[in-house]
């Protein structure tokens, strides 16, 4: 059955006073890798934000919706209190072009990390989990806003500093561009599966990432 997508209480009138603490429920903390979950609530307040500058400042460009944005989220602490502040800027610029494919990509993500806690019990780092949480996620992207707009918000997501080590030892750069590589394999997967569930696509890339001929790569076990 065609999966829908359902995403309700999307007020295009938000009162501009509301204190941006608001947002620090919004924020969840998953296992080993560390994963932020925003939830859809959440992530719904940014979108309205986003969107009653669009609506009041229709002259607005994107650059100054940004600077905006960044003005009345400056100072709060990245991944603990505000949600606008756990993403890259080049997520932050694909929410204001894109508002609405955005709630469908933060609706995935958390899919994603649902479906991977249930099959491996846990999101890990860097391991097996981690490659299938990535394939999944851009697999339902896939689907929900297709191909094309999945690779530019999986890109944009791993847009970030990646001097050093990750805390599982191995470089930044490494899990950066294993991500990528199963970012791109996930998406080919949903465009192949695009009339699955959302169990039924993690099934597939669960066997696919125990087959031998499975296209999905880790740093370690």
């Amino acid at each position: 059955m065609k999966k829908k997508l359902i995403i309700g209480g999307l007020l295009l009138t938000l009162v501009i006073g509301s204190s941006v603490t608001t947002y620090a429920q919004g924020i969840q903390i998953t296992d080993e890798s560390n994963q932020e979950v925003i939830t859809e609530e959440g992530f719904e307040m940014i979108i309205e934000e986003i969107l009653n500058l669009k609506n009041t400042h229709p002259e607005y460009t994107d650059e100054k919706i940004f600077e905006l944005m960044n003005e009345r989220h400056q100072g709060l602490e990245r991944g603990i209190v505000d949600i606008w502040n756990v993403l890259t800027d080049s997520e932050k610029k694909l929410c204001i072009r894109y508002p609405f494919d955005a709630l469908k990509v933060n609706a995935a993500k958390n899919i994603a990390t649902s479906q991977t806690k249930m099959k491996f019990g846990l999101n890990g780092l860097g391991d097996r989990s981690d490659a299938f949480r990535h394939g999944i996620w851009n697999a339902e992207m896939t689907v929900l806003i297709g191909r094309e707009k999945a690779e530019l918000f999986a890109t944009a997501h791993e847009d970030k500093d990646v001097t050093g080590n990750e805390t599982d030892g191995y470089p930044k750069t490494a899990h950066r561009d294993m991500d990528l590589h199963n970012n791109e394999v996930g998406r080919a997967i949903g465009e192949k599966n695009s009339g699955g569930s959302e169990d039924e696509m993690a099934d597939i890339i669960y066997q696919d990432i125990y087959s031998a001929e499975t296209q999905f790569i880790w740093l370690h076990e």
